[in-house]
C-alpha cells in the first residue's frame, strides 16, 4: 500500500510539472513578429524601394514559421539566415520582447557597384561592401536608377581596397556614384598593375602600381583633384606613383606635376 501511495505522488507531481511545462510554452510562444524597416531613400515603415518592399515580405513570410515555438529557442542566428536570404535587406538588431513578441529591425541594402556578367547578359550588383545583392539585366541602381559604378576587371582580393576608395570618395565629394563612373584594372602595366578610375566629370584618376599604399595614392589624388582648375577636370588622366625617393608623386598627361 505504500508504495501505490509513492506511485500515485510520483504520477501526480508529474502531470503537474507536464502542466507547467505545457502552460509556459503557451504564455512564451511567439504570436507577434513586427518587422521595422529603415529605408535608405525614404525611411520609416513605408520607406524604400520595391525591390526592398519585396525582401521585407519575402522576410516575413520565412519568419512565419518560428510563430508558435517557444520564443527562447528562436535564436538571431536563425533570424539572421532569414534575412541574409532576401537579397535587399540587411539584420540591424531584433529585440525579443517577453513572453511573446520579436521585434526585428532591417536595413534596406542599397546597390553601389556593378560588376558585368561574363555572358553580357546582364550584371552583378554590389553593395557598398562590395557584397552581392541580386542579379539585373541592367545597370540601374536599386534605390534612384542612376547608374551603378561599374568594377571592370578588379579581381574579387582587391575589392577592400574599392572600398576604402569608396569611403574615401563619399568623405570628400559627398557621394561616390555621382562621382565616380568606373574603376578597372590593368595588369602587367609598366611600372605595376595600374587601377583606373573614370570620374563623371572626363578626367580618369589612375594609381599606378596600386597593390602598393592605395589610400594613400588616392589621397594624394584626391587632395590634387580639390586643388586643380575646373577645366582640368574634364579630361585626360592624372596619376599618383611613388618616386625612387618614396614621396608620392602626382602629375596631370601633358601638363606637369601638381
Amino acid at each position: 500500500m505504500k508504495y501505490i501511495r509513492k506511485a500515485i505522488v510520483l504520477i501526480l507531481v508529474a502531470v503537474f510539472i507536464a502542466a507547467i511545462a505545457v502552460g509556459l510554452s503557451v504564455v512564451f510562444a511567439v504570436r507577434n513578429i513586427n518587422i521595422i524597416r529603415v529605408a535608405y531613400s525614404v525611411g520609416g515603415a513605408e520607406g524604400g524601394s520595391e525591390e526592398f518592399s519585396s525582401a521585407v515580405s519575402s522576410i516575413e513570410d520565412g519568419l512565419s514559421q518560428y510563430k508558435g515555438k517557444t520564443i527562447v529557442t528562436v535564436g538571431e542566428d536563425d533570424i539572421a539566415a532569414v534575412v541574409a536570404g532576401s537579397g535587399y535587406a540587411e539584420l540591424v538588431s531584433v529585440e525579443k520582447i517577453y513572453p511573446c513578441t520579436i521585434n526585428v529591425t532591417v536595413r534596406e541594402r542599397v546597390e553601389m557597384f556593378a560588376v558585368r556578367l561574363e555572358d553580357g547578359s546582364g550584371y552583378n550588383m554590389l553593395d557598398a561592401a562590395c557584397k552581392t545583392v541580386a542579379i539585373s539585366p541592367e545597370n540601374a541602381n536599386n534605390a534612384d536608377g542612376s547608374p551603378n559604378v561599374l568594377l571592370e576587371c578588379v579581381p574579387a582580393e582587391d575589392y577592400s581596397s574599392v572600398t576604402g576608395i569608396a569611403k574615401l570618395f563619399e568623405e570628400r565629394f559627398s557621394s561616390v556614384r555621382a562621382f565616380a563612373e568606373s574603376i578597372s584594372v590593368v595588369s602587367g602595366a609598366v611600372g605595376g598593375d595600374v587601377m583606373s578610375i573614370k570620374l563623371r566629370c572626363g578626367l580618369t584618376m589612375e594609381l599606378r602600381d596600386y597593390k602598393s599604399r592605395t589610400l594613400e595614392k588616392a589621397e594624394a589624388l584626391c587632395d590634387a583633384f580639390s586643388r586643380i582648375d575646373d577645366s582640368l577636370k574634364l579630361g585626360g588622366t592624372m596619376y599618383c606613383v611613388q618616386t625612387v625617393s618614396g614621396n608620392l608623386s602626382v602629375a596631370i598627361t601633358g601638363v606637369g606635376t601638381v
